[in-house]
């Protein structure tokens, strides 16, 4: 993960907004990167869908959470990875 373009990102977009919940300035940033998916009633799919990955950003006071997208706050780099075809 690039954390330094992840912090300039939040910086740049944030502008050190506090909490919206407890009015806290307190923020933790994940040092992890997490994956969202479509819920599919509880059944795991792999393969189906779009994976979209997360940084999140939690209240230090609260835990009210935030997730900061990954590839457009220049966290991660988008994966050079090509679609399979129905003949794979």
């Amino acid at each position: 993960m690039n954390t330094d373009k992840l912090i300039n990102h939040l910086n740049d977009k944030w502008k050190n907004q506090p909490c919206p919940m407890c009015g806290s300035n307190s923020w933790n940033i994940s040092d992890k990167i997490y994956e969202l998916r479509e819920f599919h009633d509880g059944n795991l799919v792999i393969g189906s869908g779009t994976i979209f990955p997360v940084v999140p950003v939690s209240c230090n006071n609260c835990g009210n959470s935030v997730f900061i997208n990954a590839l457009l706050s220049g966290a991660i780099e988008k994966p050079n990875v090509e679609p399979k075809t129905n003949n794979q």
